[in-house]
């Protein structure tokens, strides 16, 4: 039976994985917006070839965008290679979607969805996080 020190001592540690979640979610957030004004429109006015970086940065970050802020904001026992998983799923299934609506498909977006969840997965597991849920014992 875990004690009441264990249990407050889980709850300030979830509130802080998720306060830390946040902050990250929120500065990937200002670097796409930020990639948005200043990068992108420099890269085009100038004719710079940055092998489609300034087209899919967007969906590059997307991935650890959306898996930091469900993170932060869940409830649910969610593992992050899971968050992971599904994130990249929506984000490819958003691609998809704007292909129909747009009649042309951006594959190169859906490359950068894909290699984004790959390398957020790997930097997971060499780095070993442990998912806000996993404290639960």
């Amino acid at each position: 039976m875990k004690s009441l020190q264990d249990t407050q001592y889980i709850k300030n540690k979830r509130k802080k994985l998720k306060l830390i979640y946040g902050f990250i979610a929120f500065l990937l957030l200002i670097l796409c917006v930020l990639l948005s004004y200043v990068y992108r429109p420099y890269v085009y006015s100038h004719h710079i070839n940055d092998y489609h970086i300034a087209d899919c940065y967007t969906s590059f970050l997307g991935v650890p965008i959306i898996v930091f802020l469900t993170q932060a904001l869940r409830k649910e026992k969610w593992s992050i290679p899971t968050n992971i998983f599904y994130a990249t799923v929506f984000l490819i299934g958003w691609e998809i979607v704007d292909g129909f609506l747009a009649k042309q498909y951006d594959w190169i977006d859906i490359i950068a969805c894909i290699f984004s969840g790959v390398i957020l997965y790997v930097i997971h597991r060499i780095t070993c996080f442990k998912s806000i849920h996993e404290y639960d014992g």
